[in-house]
């Protein structure tokens, strides 16, 4: 892998040792090299101590993102004074190079320091695998499994249970996930400060499930909890320091959210109000989704009671410039089809529940679908969307698909505010592969003003491999798709990817059922964000 140098000290993370927060840690300065930095701040560089004719060289520190490191001075010795190493800057700082101390006959004054060479965040042009930080955070208990789900015409698992990465307006980060002890379930939530070291961990209500996560503005975070035991969901508020405020259980009157074998769960914030999107089962037997507001106050209303049927992925995305949320399914049967299932039924991606489609996708009413949503992402006059599906002309009935003859590659879509689509653009053409868990995030780097996008797809099989690419507005590429798998992942229909504050992309994902290893992936933008305080 290409390392550039402004990010040489993020990307040595195998040297950094574990501290008591449960997270990777900069090394501590040694006594005549520099420490290497963390993400903030370089290590400083030890003076070394002179012998008979010339005092030491201090080492200058490697900085960290933020600031360089900086150059202790050396310790004079009977001739010549030492040398003060100049720190090595990171992203944003150059190092600063320590004063060395005169010898005792002739050396005068020690030699100043060296200033660092870091200084400059990374010219826009830097490779994506280069930009990418990732972070290790151990958990209290193992990671609960994700369910068999309707897929791509049948059912498949989705690995691992639900994990959400929701950036805060102070730079730190929320991620939420659910961990299981034996049949002992346990929704949590760690919050993650600007540097992605732990800071807190929260147990949520035990015994239920985290099926969404999203936060306000001022740190006050909601949590979606789904109890299986009862088929109930409750969006339930709290405060920046993890104290619930408030519980509000979602129901109607003739359906609930009695598994997530089918459909998906998101919770997103926006316009002072909470947005639900979930699964449901209603009583005489069908397979829908439904749309809630909750409000800060805890005050429940409902956006539909019955929309996509059968619901069988979905995404809520908000809008901040248009004040407006996007929900979007993939649907196998209504509101689309018409007549009798066996010949007519149709499946496709809808917004709002009514509009569209985005594209008609092969369907049969029953489970069966060939599509199926990835990530949506906020765009300057509406949302991008990415997602799986066939490229050839749907057709009606419950033959019309075979996956052993049939593909699935990358579609991405511009969305307006009105909720009508531009024409899907493949981001994928390939014939012996069925690319699935697409994300996309916008990417605005520093020095870079074109509208862009960051996006990723996994390439299953035996073992998956992860691609990641940068598209412009309009879906055309203006880098890769380059493999990541070595260096990050992320989860199976997870809808992963959020910005952060100032523009890193950020993301999280446990590499397999049980593990207590929590890894976080950071895009680094190279832009000074500004953080709020609370």
């Amino acid at each position: 892998m290409k390392t550039v140098a402004w990010l040489l000290p993020l990307l040595i993370v195998g040297m950094a040792a574990c501290s008591s927060d449960d997270s990777e840690s900069s090394p501590a300065a040694g006594p005549s090299k520099g420490g290497t930095g963390g993400s903030n701040t370089g290590g400083t560089g030890g003076g070394g101590t002179g012998g008979s004719n010339e005092g030491g060289t201090g080492g200058g520190g490697t900085g960290g993102a933020n600031e360089g490191g900086t150059g202790g001075g050396g310790t004079g010795g009977a001739n010549e004074g030492g040398t003060g190493g100049g720190g090595t800057g990171g992203a944003n700082e150059g190092g600063t190079g320590g004063g060395g101390t005169g010898g005792t006959s002739g050396g005068g004054t020690g030699g100043g320091g060296t200033g660092g060479t870091g200084g400059e965040p990374p010219d826009p042009s830097v490779a994506l695998q280069d930009r990418l930080v990732t972070t290790t955070v151990a958990t209290p208990e193992g990671v609960k499994a994700g369910v068999s789900n309707w897929r791509i015409w049948g059912k498949s698992s989705l690995h691992i249970a639900p994990v959400f990465t929701i950036p805060l307006a102070n730079c730190q980060t929320l991620v939420g996930y659910t961990t299981a002890a034996g049949s002992s379930l346990t929704p949590r939530v760690v919050r993650l400060d600007a540097d992605d070291k732990p800071v807190e961990k929260y147990t949520l209500s035990a015994g239920k499930e985290l099926r969404g996560l999203a936060a306000e503005p001022d740190g006050h975070f909601g949590a979606l909890l789904w109890d299986d035991k009862t088929d109930s969901i409750f969006v339930v508020r709290y405060d920046f320091s993890g104290n619930e405020l408030w519980s509000t259980k979602l129901t109607n009157s003739d359906n609930k959210p009695t598994d997530f074998g089918i459909g998906d769960s998101r919770l997103e914030y926006g316009d002072g109000k909470y947005g639900a999107y979930y699964h449901v089962h209603s009583d005489s037997g069908h397979e829908g989704d439904t749309l809630k507001w909750v409000t800060t106050a805890g005050v429940e209303t409902t956006g539909w009671k019955w929309g996509c049927s059968h619901s069988m992925s979905n995404l809520l995305r908000f809008n901040a410039s248009l004040s407006k949320f996007m929900p979007a399914c993939v649907t196998d049967c209504f509101p689309g089809t018409s007549g009798d299932f066996s010949t007519n039924s149709i499946g496709g991606i809808y917004l709002n529940h009514t509009s569209g489609p985005v594209l008609n996708v092969d369907a049969g009413c029953n489970g069966s679908v060939a599509g199926e949503l990835g990530g949506a992402a906020e765009g300057t006059a509406g949302w991008k969307l990415v997602f799986n599906a066939h490229q050839a002309p749907a057709k009606k009935g419950q033959q019309s698909y075979s996956p052993a003859t049939m593909n699935q590659d990358i579609g991405f879509a511009s969305i307006k505010g009105n909720f009508s689509s531009d024409p899907v653009v493949w981001l994928t053409d390939t014939s012996s592969i069925n690319e699935a868990d697409a994300t996309i995030a916008r990417w605005q780097p520093k020095g870079e003003t074109k509208e862009q996008y960051v996006v990723g797809w996994a390439e299953p099989g035996s073992s998956y491999v992860y691609k990641l690419a940068r598209v412009d507005a309009s879906g055309a590429f203006l880098e890769g798709p380059t493999d990541i798998t070595s260096l990050a992942r992320w989860g199976r229909r997870d809808d992963p990817m959020r910005v952060h504050i100032g523009g890193d992309v950020v993301w999280a994902w446990f590499e397999s059922p049980g593990s207590t290893q929590l890894h976080l992936a950071r895009l680094v933008s190279g832009n000074t964000p500004t953080c709020a305080s609370f």
